[in-house]
């Protein structure tokens, strides 16, 4: 690699194996980091292993090797371990999840073969099937905990990846729908990206066209998957379509990748397309900023705004908390307001649809008898997913005059 500074970075976290991307500006694109220099290798396998009694890590094959010699201490049930919160016990030494999380990810990034590859990092994006918050916060632990700042940090699933893939190709390549095929055993499931550019911004919806079983039998395949694109092919205009995962084999797909090819369709197959685009989303976050007029309505989305009446400076306003059209796992608010002759908060909801705007109270239980307007609290809100919302107030008092009566008041709210 010739880039040592300003590395844009994507990286796929799976469970069973990951891959890592960086941006070759040169050529123009992500290029994929092998495993071992001078080999087809991209893939690593999801493990971690520790040498017993010393402050030594191995992880992917290395971790395999050593984790089945007599001073191996190999992590179990890695991807599980990343997306929980308890601690897990590592050679007679309990581990935090970020912690372990910061040490596979700090040995996966030194695959790039430069030094000190955490301050040459502009942009990481990570990539994963489905975010839990428990992924996402441990996540930002451990890459804070490594000296990346929370700025250089992208946190997205396999289909947002998939949006910035299909929308930083040539132009050409975007005129119409793009639908993606994904192989999983026997399993082959449809997922399409349409744009609709009549709204401000122009919104990309992900519409999914269901699964199907496969046949083992070669001739079989071909008929069952052709049968299957059709449905949609038959439904919408596509000028590309994208074939991944390990189901996938051009020696059976006949008949199905010559259907997939007519009417001046593109046809791309690979295992890379999730690291690739996560690789694209470091480029547009940090450098190019070309999909700013366009909203991704994608299952992570939040699609209601969350906020409060209050007056802010003398003049009565609506005050945000949350805001839609961003991903749930990066909408929190923080802020502390006077209580001026109520025992409640009113929160006012509003879809992104704008239709079926709604109120919801917070009773207060216990709150103190003070004057009016000598009542402090603190408010944060967190999203727990993209429907779910978690309100925690609590009482901060009232200078020397009226000290906090250390009450807090939690509820989870239904967007």
């Amino acid at each position: 690699m010739n880039e040592i500074r300003n590395l844009l970075i994507g990286f796929e976290l799976n469970r069973d194996s990951c891959q890592l991307s960086y941006y070759e500006r040169r050529a123009g694109e992500p290029v994929s980091v092998p495993v071992k220099v001078g080999t087809n290798l991209y893939t690593f396998p999801t493990h971690l292993t520790k040498i017993a009694g010393k402050e030594e890590w191995h992880f992917g094959l290395e971790a395999d090797y050593f984790g089945s010699r007599d001073n191996g201490v190999p992590v179990p049930d890695l991807y599980d371990v990343f997306c929980g919160t308890a601690d897990v016990e590592v050679d007679g030494r309990r581990k935090t999840p970020a912690a372990l999380l910061a040490v596979f990810l700090e040995k996966a990034l030194a695959l790039t073969g430069v030094r000190d590859v955490i301050r040459a990092i502009s942009h990481l994006t990570v990539t994963t099937r489905s975010l839990t918050k428990g992924l996402v916060d441990n996540l930002r632990t451990a890459c804070f905990s490594l000296g990346l700042s929370p700025e250089a940090l992208t946190v997205q699933n396999h289909m947002e990846s998939f949006y910035y893939y299909v929308y930083s190709q040539k132009p050409e390549l975007c005129t119409r729908d793009a639908i993606l095929y994904e192989f999983e055993g026997d399993t082959v499931s449809c997922v399409s990206l349409t744009m609709d550019r009549t709204t401000r911004p122009a919104s990309v919806r992900l519409l999914r066209g269901g699964e199907t079983q496969l046949p083992a039998e070669k001739y079989a395949r071909d008929e069952a998957f052709l049968a299957f694109a059709g449905v949609q092919m038959n439904r919408r205009l596509f000028s590309s379509v994208y074939l991944c995962g390990s189901g996938f084999d051009v020696t059976w797909a006949d008949r199905s990748t010559a259907f997939l090819c007519q009417s001046r369709r593109h046809v791309f197959s690979g295992e890379n397309l999730y690291v690739r685009g996560a690789c694209y989303t470091s480029l547009e976050k940090q450098e190019t900023h070309s999909l700013k007029g366009q909203l991704y309505m994608g299952d992570d989305l939040v699609r209601t705004n969350l906020g409060m009446e209050m007056v802010v400076r003398g003049v009565p306003s609506y005050y945000p908390l949350i805001s839609a059209g961003r991903n749930w796992f990066d909408a929190d608010k923080y802020c502390e307001f006077i209580l001026d002759n109520t025992d409640s908060l009113t929160f006012s909801l509003n879809p992104i649809s704008g239709r079926d705007k709604r109120q919801c109270r917070m009773d207060l239980p216990g709150l103190p008898n003070r004057p009016n307007r000598t009542t402090r609290l603190s408010l944060r809100v967190s999203m727990l997913s993209p429907t779910r919302c978690l309100i925690r107030v609590e009482d901060l008092g009232f200078g020397g005059f009226y000290p906090p009566a250390g009450l807090v008041w939690q509820e989870e709210l239904d967007l």
